[in-house]
């Protein structure tokens, strides 16, 4: 016999990234596409938590549909709270390094170099996805990390720092889908390092 439910879905407002018009490099088309992405991952995960809803209060969550439901609903919400991180931490021209930001990588990586240089490295490994530097509270640990596509390979409980898209989506209209390595210098043009220091 299944519980009955009384499951309220979860509703999504999209952020408005309107600031991020001008810029260093990565252009106002670009941003213009890249958010049309965005909406439609808010669009399709409140989508998905509203059927979810309608399903468990009819008393499907046996069904086969619902369990792929619930397997898709990491790729939608990932891909919404993701790119709210990465379009979070940007601003046009960027922001001087935050002092508390550069003690922290310091401290894990022997220098704000060191921990770029490891943090590139991640960021050019072939495949979609993205790099992420990644702060453990349990230990104190901060490390730099892929994930594949947006729900493959999260480290369980840590917590983003700086966050880049490495999707060709994030440069393809102003770059060719090769060029990966000059984007990566675009997005450090135009980090806000105070958002960034605001996540430890």
């Amino acid at each position: 016999m299944t519980a009955s439910t009384n499951y309220t879905p979860i509703s999504y407002t999209a952020n408005d990234y309107s600031s991020l018009r001008g810029l260093k490099g990565i252009t106002d088309e670009q941003i213009e596409i890249h958010l049309k992405l965005y909406n439609g991952y808010v669009s399709r995960t409140n989508a998905l938590f509203a059927k979810v809803a309608a399903m468990a209060n009819a008393g499907q969550t046996g069904d086969s549909s619902y369990q792929e439901l619930k397997r898709r609903a990491g790729w939608e919400w990932n891909g919404m709270r993701l790119h709210e991180y990465y379009f979070d931490n940007l601003t046009p021209g960027g922001t001087a390094m935050n002092d508390a930001f550069a003690k922290a990588v310091s401290e894990r990586f022997g220098s704000v170099e060191a921990w770029k240089d490891d943090l590139l490295g991640v960021a050019k490994s072939p495949g979609i996805g993205w790099a992420i530097t990644y702060l453990d509270r349990k230990s104190g640990q901060i490390w730099n990390h892929w994930v594949t596509e947006h729900e493959c390979g999260h480290p369980a409980g840590a917590e983003p720092l700086l966050v880049l898209d490495v999707f060709e989506h994030a440069f393809s209209v102003y770059r060719k889908p090769t060029d990966r390595g000059p984007y990566l210098g675009d997005f450090f043009d135009n980090v806000n390092w105070d958002v960034v220091a605001g996540r430890l």
